[in-house]
C-alpha cells in the first residue's frame, strides 16, 4: 500500500488499497469464510426487519453491560409498513429507524425488542442510518448516540448525534432523551467528495474512540476520494505492484471509496460533538472498489487494525471479492501506513455457495463479530443467486470469532445467533431505577 497522489485529489496522504492487494482476495478459504447458515435460521423479532447493528459500548470500544443488561441497537424497520415480503426487504432503507434490544443472558436466545431510540420527529431528515453507541465518560447513564441522518429530497447523508439517558430495572431497559439531533459535519469537496462531485458518494456510518496515542476523540466514516466520479486517473500507485503486462481495467476509475476520519474540536466533557477538524482519508480503495461502509477500530498489542465492510458489486474494473468485512493493520497507530491484512484486505466473506448470506459485519475489541442475515438460498439450489430460492434474514447471523495476529485473522470460533459478550460493566449504581 502507498501514499494517496491522485491527479484529481488535492489531497495526498494515506494508505492504498491497490488493485494488486484486491488480486490475492480468495473466495472460500476456510480462515476467512463465514460458515453456511442453516435454512431454517431463528428470528430474533418477526415484526420487524433488522440489519445493521451495534453494541453499548465506551469511548475505548468496549462493550459494557448497563446493571446487568446487554444492550444492542440497531437499524430496523416496521415489517408491516415495508410488507413482510421479498420487495419490502429490499425497500427497508426508506423506512429505517434505529431501534433497541435488551437481554440479560447475552446468549442470542432472549433479546428483547424496545422500540425506537430517537423521538419521533427530532431527526429532521427522512431516515436514521447506522452509526454508534457511546456511554458517556465519567457519567452514570449518559448515552452519546452518533447516526447517519439521511434525507430523500434534497439527497443529504449527515453523520449527526443525539443524547440522552439509559435506564433499567429488573425486568428491562428503557431510554429518556434523544429529543435533540444535531449535524456533526458534512462532506466539503476538499478531503472527501461531496455530491456535487460524485452523485453516488457516500458519507455516513460515524465510529466515534478516543484515540490511546494521543488521547483525542475522532470520528472514522465512510467517505469517497474527493474529485469527479469516474474522471481519476488510474496509475502505477493505484495499481500497485501487478503482474508485468498488466493494464488498468476498464471501469476502475469508478472505484473511489475512502475511510475517513475527523478529529473533535468541541468540548465532549460538555456532550458537545458539534464541531471537527476534517482530516485526510487513511485509507483509500481507488481503482479497486466504491464503498468501505462503516468503518470501525480495535487496538490490540500495540497494532491498530481498521475494519470496514463492502460488497461483491461495489467493486470496480477486474476486481472482486464476496460480501464480508475487509481490514487493514497500522504498526504506527491510527494514521498509518496501513498494510491489508493476509496480503488481500479480505478477513471474512460470504461463501461461494450462499454470497448474499451476511453483511454488516462489525468485529468487537475481543475478536467477536456480529452481522445480520441477508439473504440465503435454499440448500442444494442450483443458482445460489437466484432470488427465488431466498429465504430472507433480517435477524442476526451466528457470531463468529476471529484471531488477530498481525497482519494476519482466523477464524476459529462459531456461536450462537445474535450472541454477544461484552468486556466490562459501566460502573454505575446497580440499583434499578423506577419507572415513570
Amino acid at each position: 500500500m502507498n501514499a494517496v497522489s491522485s491527479t484529481q485529489s488535492a489531497v495526498q496522504s494515506g494508505s492504498r488499497w491497490t488493485i494488486a492487494d484486491a488480486m490475492k482476495i480468495r473466495t472460500d478459504d476456510p480462515t476467512t469464510t463465514m460458515p453456511v447458515i442453516d435454512y431454517a435460521f431463528p428470528v430474533i423479532d418477526s415484526d420487524v426487519w433488522q440489519w445493521d447493528t451495534w453494541l453499548l459500548r465506551d469511548i475505548h470500544g468496549k462493550t459494557v453491560t448497563f446493571k446487568g443488561w446487554y444492550v444492542m441497537f440497531a437499524l430496523v424497520a416496521d415489517r408491516a409498513a415495508t410488507g413482510d415480503t421479498t420487495e419490502g426487504w429490499h425497500s427497508r432503507n426508506n423506512y429505517s429507524y434505529i431501534g433497541y434490544y435488551y437481554s440479560r443472558t447475552g446468549n442470542g436466545a432472549d433479546w428483547k425488542f424496545g422500540g425506537r431510540v430517537i423521538k419521533e420527529g427530532a431527526n429532521s431528515r427522512s431516515w436514521e442510518w447506522s452509526g454508534c453507541a457511546v456511554m458517556r465518560e465519567n457519567s452514570a447513564n449518559t448515552v452519546d448516540l452518533f447516526y447517519t441522518s439521511v434525507n430523500d429530497t434534497p439527497s443529504e447523508s449527515v453523520p449527526s448525534y443525539t443524547t440522552g439517558r439509559i435506564l433499567a430495572d429488573a425486568t428491562g431497559v428503557w431510554f429518556e432523551g434523544f429529543d435533540v439531533c444535531t449535524d456533526m459535519f458534512q462532506a466539503d469537496g476538499v478531503n472527501y467528495a461531496n455530491i456535487v462531485e460524485d452523485e453516488y458518494w457516500d458519507f455516513r456510518d460515524p465510529h466515534i474512540f478516543r484515540n490511546p496515542d494521543d488521547n483525542q476523540i475522532y470520528a472514522l466514516f465512510e467517505g469517497n476520494v474527493p474529485g469527479m466520479r469516474g474522471d481519476f486517473t488510474i496509475g502505477s500507485d493505484e495499481m500497485g505492484l501487478v503482474p508485468p503486462a498488466t493494464t488498468v481495467p476498464a471501469g476502475a476509475q469508478y472505484g473511489a471509496a475512502a475511510i475517513g476520519i475527523a478529529r473533535l474540536t468541541s468540548d465532549a466533557t460538555k456532550g458537545d460533538f458539534s464541531e471537527w477538524e476534517m482530516l485526510p482519508a487513511l485509507v483509500t480503495a481507488l481503482g479497486v472498489n466504491d464503498q468501505t461502509e462503516r468503518p470501525h477500530v480495535v487496538f490490540q498489542d500495540g497494532l491498530t487494525y481498521l475494519f470496514t465492510i463492502s460488497h461483491h458489486s461495489t467493486f470496480t474494473g477486474n476486481s472482486t471479492g464476496p460480501d464480508g468485512v475487509y481490514g487493514f493493520v497500522s504498526r504506527n497507530g491510527i494514521f498509518g501506513p496501513y498494510a491489508p491484512l493476509n496480503g488481500s484486505g479480505l478477513v471474512l466473506g460470504n461463501p461461494s455457495s450462499a454470497p448474499y448470506e451476511t453483511y454488516s459485519h462489525f468485529v468487537d475489541p475481543a475478536g467477536y463479530v456480529q452481522s445480520f442475515i441477508d439473504t440465503l438460498p435454499q440448500p442444494g439450489s442450483a443458482d445460489p443467486q437466484d432470488p427465488t430460492t431466498y429465504r430472507i434474514g433480517g435477524t442476526l447471523a451466528p457470531t463468529v470469532k476471529i484471531v488477530l495476529e498481525g497482519e494476519r485473522t482466523y477464524l476459529t470460533e462459531v456461536h450462537a445467533y445474535g450472541q454477544v459478550y461484552a468486556q466490562g460493566v459501566w460502573p454505575t449504581s446497580s440499583a434499578f431505577d423506577k419507572r415513570s
